[in-house]
């Protein structure tokens, strides 16, 4: 696991702590009965935090699993460094 992927991990442990390391990397709207509109605002907002990026909250459906968000910051990260890159 990488260096943002680690990140991104510690965001999911923080809006659901029922989850194991091993079930964040596949976690999704279809496996995370507690992943609510709630649980996205949420989870949205410590990324932002964590990343120093926006996340489109007008679309949440295209970001629907920790797959697709980490490919959503990876593509950023080739955009523009993140000023909270360095750990």
């Amino acid at each position: 696991m990488d260096e943002q992927q680690r990140r991104l991990a510690k965001c999911f442990c923080a809006v659901f702590p029922e989850l194991s390391s091993d079930e964040v990397i596949r976690a999704s709207t279809a496996t995370v009965k507690s992943w609510d509109s709630v649980a996205v605002v949420t989870l949205f907002a410590v990324i932002e935090e964590e990343f120093g990026v926006s996340l489109e909250l007008d679309d949440p459906a295209r970001f629907d699993s920790f797959q697709q968000i980490l490919s959503h910051l990876q593509m950023l990260g080739k955009q523009e460094p993140s000023p909270n890159s360095v750990a």
